[in-house]
């Protein structure tokens, strides 16, 4: 999958999973569930324990289909070992220019996490295709309207306490995806919590295709 179709498969369903944390051994199954409940975009945390298996594991099970990412990317060293771990996609809690530049290098598809409108230009000119707003839950929608007024073309991802409610209300505001962790996956995820899993996504998911705003955000680099 290359960037251009990773970007159009995040787009799909606008929702990226973030997997943080020690899973049990229930990755796999997990994310299984997450696909079938229409969430088309995965994200590892590097510092989960054994990130770069599970990356590499889901890459090789749903890359095909499913856009699978590393997140928590804060060195060039890092974009290297989650891009040779089958990574498409590479998030970051901050502007790093020299994390996106290594990542665009690779064809990979870069979210550096941008606080304000200073950040999210200076990661849109070193070559971010997204920006991760973070922490989303400090700015709120009228954070992403307001700054969709001058900046019509940018990806914006709020990522951090997003519900499904408040999924909505960013859609709504000009978002073009989200990221949600905690939200979604819950903690301690146990065998028998896999249907519960499935069953917040697919809230997630329908949340982000409420609103009956279309913006096309694909043909923009």
């Amino acid at each position: 999958m290359n960037h251009e179709q990773t970007i159009a498969r995040i787009a799909t369903g606008r929702v990226i999973a973030i997997l943080r944390g020690d899973f049990g051994g229930l990755i796999e199954a997990i994310a299984a569930a997450l696909i079938e409940a229409g969430v088309t975009a995965i994200e590892v945390p590097l510092n989960s324990p054994g990130a770069l298996k599970s990356v590499a594991r889901l890459a090789a099970l749903h890359g095909s289909h499913t856009a699978i990412g590393a997140g928590t990317v804060l060195s060039t060293d890092d974009v290297r070992s989650a891009a040779g771990a089958g990574a498409q996609f590479i998030v970051s809690p901050n502007r790093n220019c020299r994390v996106i530049a290594a990542t665009r290098e690779r064809g990979l598809v870069s979210l550096p996490g941008c606080f304000t409108p200073s950040e999210i230009i200076e990661a849109l000119e070193a070559g971010a295709n997204a920006i991760k707003l973070f922490p989303a839950n400090c700015l709120g929608p009228a954070f992403v309207k307001g700054v969709r007024a001058p900046l019509t073309d940018v990806r914006l991802v709020p990522t951090g306490g997003v519900t499904p409610e408040a999924a909505s209300e960013y859609l709504a505001a000009g978002a073009w995806a989200v990221g949600v962790g905690s939200e979604l996956i819950g903690k301690n995820v146990s065998a028998n919590g896999i249907a519960q899993v499935r069953e917040r996504a697919a809230a997630f998911v329908a949340a982000m295709s409420r609103s009956g705003l279309q913006r096309d955000f694909l043909s923009h680099e």
